[in-house]
């Protein structure tokens, strides 16, 4: 049966660092759950809901016996993505994609450790595409939230560490915080820029 979730999608989030083995992917290079080493790609077959939130920051001048206060600029922070996403399973290779998507989710968020390759490296900056409106995101995902629910069913499947049960119905919930460098603000960033759509592709937003 052809499954949505090996194919791309309007909203997606991918590690470009290669660090981690594609475990989404259903090209294999080996045993089952030995995949082939490319690109991470997080599908979303069907449609999340995307809440965006930005905000401003101002200080506050605060004078004695007035009625109004004075604002001055202090800082624009960082957008926040929250997504909350269906993760419907109809087979066992979706419900082995529902599985690995969530082992993905949180190996994005720990730092490399002693018996890793580089040791102390922090976790990658992914990048978040959604419908041609954020492109080339650069965003961290700071949590994470899958629920096994108790009123409905579950598909058995086998893993390489064992056989393990998912649910048919799933809900993703993650949040994602923008990041960027210093030196790509420095060089590419313009409000006019930012305007008139010149810079759309490389993730501001």
């Amino acid at each position: 049966m052809a499954t949505p979730y090996y194919t791309k999608q309007p909203v997606y989030l991918e590690d470009p660092s290669g660090r981690f083995s594609n475990i989404l992917t259903n090209e294999y290079e080996g045993p089952r759950n030995q995949y082939a080493k490319a690109l991470t790609r997080l599908n979303f077959p069907f449609t999340p809901t995307i809440s965006v939130i930005q905000s401003a920051n101002y200080s506050s001048y605060d004078l004695t016996h007035s009625n109004f206060q004075q604002r001055a600029f202090d800082s624009h922070a960082n957008m926040d993505l929250n997504i909350t996403a269906p993760m419907i399973v109809r087979s066992e290779e979706e419900a082995l994609y529902v599985y690995n998507a969530a082992v993905w989710i949180r190996s994005t968020m720990k730092m490399q450790w002693a018996n890793d390759t580089d040791p102390g490296m922090p976790p990658p900056i992914l990048r978040f595409n959604s419908h041609g409106i954020y492109k080339n995101i650069p965003c961290v995902v700071r949590d994470f939230t899958w629920n096994l629910d108790s009123d409905i069913d579950y598909i058995e499947i086998e893993t390489a560490g064992g056989d393990i049960r998912v649910p048919v119905m799933n809900m993703f919930v993650m949040s994602l915080s923008v990041t960027y460098s210093p030196k790509d603000v420095r060089e590419n960033f313009s409000v006019k820029d930012y305007l008139t759509g010149k810079i759309r592709n490389k993730g501001y937003v």
